[in-house]
């Protein structure tokens, strides 16, 4: 969509939507180190409960370590570091920038990614958590913080304005798949008792074809398509 206000990022980020950008991202990171679990050393944990998580496929959330819980933050710290110097937080920008970033475990960021984590993974919960607390899409509560309110009113609007889809198109083109969260443990596979037929309050997509990167990129699948209209896995 043609941009209006002369200032987005790559003709498609627009201000008000790159400031959602990188104050949710910012956040994201911060609530996730702040749920993490009482991590015994590097000892990893069954599927922990740690915010954002299942944003991450299954396979590897069986066990989590500190380490790669932290990496999932980084990429979102990552994500909102970029974002602040005006650049569109595309998935291998932000992996090569994960271990520059100042302030950031470097050893937890190349635990996140040689353990298979990608920054898809964590640009898709971020995504998720904007379209979630937009004023029309969500319930609203970006805007329901003071400063953010403020700082949206301070900056010019713009076509490309609340446009997720174009951002997540934008993001996710050369990725070697289509990250498409939150997923649930299937839990005969996995051994987990009870929540079969229950409703999380989720809107959960068909990744029946999805395969991890590197099997993505070495069949040459195509990314999964979602069941839901809209881009990320909102609360309903």
């Amino acid at each position: 969509m043609p941009c209006t206000c002369n200032q987005c990022v790559g003709g498609i980020l627009s201000p008000r939507m790159l400031l959602r950008l990188e104050r949710t991202a910012a956040s994201s990171a911060e609530m996730v180190q702040d749920s993490m679990p009482a991590f015994h050393g590097d000892q990893p944990v069954h599927d922990p409960e740690v915010y954002l998580l299942d944003y991450v496929p299954p396979e590897l959330r069986v066990e989590v370590a500190r380490p790669f819980a932290v990496g999932f933050a980084n990429a979102m710290s990552t994500a909102a570091y970029l974002a602040r110097q005006r650049q569109l937080p595309k998935p291998r920008m932000v992996a090569q920038m994960m271990g520059i970033v100042p302030g950031l475990e470097k050893g937890a960021s190349k635990a996140f990614l040689g353990k298979g984590g990608v920054p898809e993974y964590a640009l898709d919960a971020v995504l998720a958590r904007m379209e979630e607390e937009h004023e029309t899409a969500g319930d609203g509560s970006f805007a329901q913080d003071e400063a953010n309110a403020k700082a949206l009113e301070a900056l010019p609007q713009c076509r490309n304005d609340d446009q997720f889809q174009l951002l997540r198109q934008q993001l996710f083109a050369n990725s070697d798949f289509w990250p498409c969260g939150p997923y649930a443990f299937d839990d005969e596979e996995w051994g987990q008792e009870g929540g079969e037929g229950e409703d999380d309050g989720w809107v959960h997509y068909d990744t029946s074809n999805w395969k991890p990167p590197a099997a993505a990129a070495a069949g040459g699948a195509a990314p999964p398509a979602a069941a839901g209209s809209g881009g990320g896995g909102g609360a309903q």
